[in-house]
């Protein structure tokens, strides 16, 4: 996990992993937030996100497994979530005179199966024989156009597949994309190279300090998962 301020006083991202067992299996969850750096306190949006989030994968998703993975049923619980989230930080901001915006990429993992939902130009990239990104940014002319907590809701992208023992998941904020290629993440992170958590730990603050060599001075955030042992 990467979570670095950059060249701002202020880490507007946020993080949170989960992981609980089950009947069915281990069950984890991985969230990334960006705070909007061109709206008020990005941070509050982002940290209220993922605080959120912390709560619905503890006592609603258990509920939802019950009887079995059911990749719609936790689409639907999520979005429910999530709208609430939304309409909750647009009455915040507007009782206060601020727009408090966050991208939102989360990866669940049940059962040998993964699910991803995303809002905004943060990225998921997945890791095997190259590194691709599966997310898409939703950003037109004039930045921005989807996110969570300003404007209408809109329905997060979503993906899903197989978890297997031969590749890997990477999330990162949009500090990690600005001057990092595609190559450059496989490079540091490809299954060769790391072994641990401290190794990838390690690779992930290369991976930081090539960027702010390179021009970055946007907060950098990552969230490495890597599949089997």
């Amino acid at each position: 996990m990467l979570h670095e301020c950059g060249g701002r006083s202020v880490n507007q991202d946020s993080i949170t992993l989960q992981r609980m067992v089950t009947r069915k299996g281990t069950v984890s969850l991985a969230l990334l937030c960006d705070g909007m750096g061109g709206m008020d306190r990005g941070e509050i949006a982002s940290g209220y996100v993922a605080e959120r989030i912390g709560i619905w994968f503890y006592d609603v998703l258990p509920k939802v497994l019950k009887g079995g993975y059911r990749a719609g049923a936790v689409s639907k619980a999520l979005q429910r979530c999530l709208f609430r989230i939304h309409e909750d930080l647009r009455e915040y901001g507007e009782e206060r005179g601020m727009r408090c915006g966050t991208t939102f990429t989360l990866l669940l993992i049940v059962e040998k199966r993964w699910q991803l939902f995303h809002l905004g130009d943060s990225a998921a990239y997945r890791l095997g024989r190259c590194a691709k990104r599966i997310t898409y940014p939703h950003t037109g002319k004039g930045g921005l156009v989807h996110c969570i907590g300003i404007g209408r809701y809109h329905k997060p992208q979503e993906r899903r597949g197989r978890w297997n023992n031969t590749g890997s998941f990477l999330l990162t904020s949009d500090g990690l994309q600005h001057y990092l290629k595609e190559q450059d993440l496989y490079h540091a992170l490809n299954r060769e190279r790391i072994g641990n958590r401290a190794q990838a730990e390690k690779a992930l603050q290369g991976l930081a300090k090539a960027a702010v060599r390179r021009g970055e001075s946007d907060n950098m955030s990552a969230v490495y998962l890597r599949c089997g042992k």
